[in-house]
């Protein structure tokens, strides 16, 4: 148990000391810039439902 616990200690500190950080490890959310977002046109209708494309 005591080997476990520091075996878990040790491994603690190194992730610790490598400098990962939550953006490093891709844990943090990004909020979406406001003058990237892109309004799409709505879609069209087709003219018949009744005919199929060829």
């Amino acid at each position: 148990m005591k080997k476990m616990l520091s075996v878990m200690l040790l491994l603690s500190c190194v992730l610790c000391a490598c400098g990962l950080s939550k953006k490093d490890l891709g844990l943090n959310r990004s909020m979406p810039d406001e003058t990237k977002v892109v309004a799409r046109q709505p879609l069209d209708l087709p003219p018949d439902f009744n005919t199929l494309p060829e």
